[in-house]
């Protein structure tokens, strides 16, 4: 039998912004990356080398201007439009930098925000988003609304909104920017733990060296280039 195919594979990407009346500009160049699945990996580099536009052509949000992409087997090229929004939905949960959680919907909605997009939510998924808010230490805070969280709570409550699918895929973009150091070093653990118990494969794009210490490897990203750590 033969083995299936990596979470994610790319190569050759590459990415240009046509600049008006200048030169294109090379954001990514010459990508090659393969993630097994339930691996972590986090991608550190210094501001505007390319990390989240990256993550947006790995997550679909973005396409590349040339290379393949390919997230489990497939590749997205050929996909349109809503063909990639069913595949996000289905594969690839986010994680940003601010939690962008619906400020009237209680933390338990919230989560179930991605689920109302196909279906009324069942009792098994109703179930499931109780057991994640409670395993991150929210079971307290189902019934609150955004506003009376903090930060650290907010940010836990869109990382069980982004499993709640069930994703293969997990991209979180500088998911602990906006945090106090006591929570984003909570964040950081609860993420590897949560890598492993879901056996999701997690990307984390990041300037905290502690979070890119939690991952499984590090790789950097300099003027477009996704090169090994030392």
């Amino acid at each position: 039998m033969s083995s299936p195919p990596p979470i994610l594979d790319l190569k050759n990407v590459n990415k240009v912004y046509p600049s008006a009346g200048e030169a294109p500009v090379e954001v990514l160049r010459d990508i090659d990356l393969t993630l097994e699945a339930g691996s972590s990996t986090a991608i550190v580099g210094p501001s505007g080398s390319g990390k989240s536009t990256l993550l947006q052509i790995i997550g679909t949000l973005d396409r590349a201007t040339s290379g393949t992409v390919r997230i489990a087997g497939q590749d997205v090229a050929g996909l349109s439009d809503d063909q990639l929004a069913e595949l996000r939905s289905r594969m690839i949960g986010f994680v940003f930098q601010m939690h962008h959680l619906l400020p009237h919907c209680t933390a338990l909605e919230n989560v179930l925000v991605p689920v109302l997009a196909n279906s009324k939510p069942g009792k098994d998924t109703v179930e499931r988003a109780r057991k994640l808010l409670d395993r991150v230490g929210l079971s307290h805070r189902l019934n609150h609304l955004p506003g009376q969280m903090s930060g650290g709570e907010r940010q836990r409550t869109a990382i069980v909104r982004a499993l709640i699918n069930q994703p293969k895929l997990l991209l979180a973009d500088e998911p602990t920017g906006a945090l106090d150091r006591a929570s984003a070093e909570a964040l950081a653990v609860l993420l590897a733990e949560l890598n492993r118990e879901e056996k999701v494969t997690l990307i984390v794009v990041t300037h905290a060296p502690e979070l890119a210490a939690t991952m499984d490897r590090t790789l950097r990203i300099e003027d477009g280039r996704l090169l090994p750590t030392e």
